[in-house]
């Protein structure tokens, strides 16, 4: 009889929710990894990515889309202006709360990102052919697409989800 952690790593191993998120592990490994020569971590770029394609977020917007506790969003947001890759703006509908910006060189910053953490992915996918990349992508999009909506329910105060 085998010892039981042999049967618990084989039980992991095959479980789909811890292959989820060790992939994710490694996949923020990779991308800390590529984008260490933009002094910058997987963290701080899901957050750059964000404000660059979704323009004129509030720190909460920005919590909710990444699904990060609202107060490591802040913290985070202080690194990245102590940095000067972003900035805060007054918010003309909300007088209590700011929009995140990216600044020049934050801009800049996620434009040479962008392309390092592309390559980040394809060194965590290398191992699959073209059809399973293919296919990962498409059931992971089908899982977050029948998802969102109703997490998007779920917070029902915040419309703009």
């Amino acid at each position: 009889m085998p010892p039981t952690h042999q049967v618990i790593d084989e039980t992991l191993l095959t479980n789909l929710g811890f292959l989820l998120g060790k992939s994710a592990q490694i996949k923020d490994r990779f991308l800390d990894q590529y984008l260490a020569v933009e002094d910058i971590t997987s963290s701080q770029a899901k957050v750059l990515f964000t404000v660059f394609f979704q323009r004129n977020q509030r720190s909460s917007d920005i919590s909710r889309i990444l699904n990060v506790d609202s107060s490591a969003i802040t913290r985070m947001l202080d690194r990245l202006e102590k940095k000067q890759l972003i900035q805060r703006t007054a918010d003309p509908e909300d007088r209590r709360s700011s929009l995140i910006e990216l600044t020049d060189k934050g801009h800049a910053t996620t434009l040479r990102a962008l392309p390092l953490a592309n390559q980040a992915i394809d060194r965590l996918t290398e191992c699959l052919t073209h059809h399973e990349r293919d296919n990962l992508q498409d059931y992971l999009a089908k899982i977050v697409d029948a998802f969102y909506l109703s997490e998007c329910q779920l917070n029902e105060e915040d419309r703009r989800c």
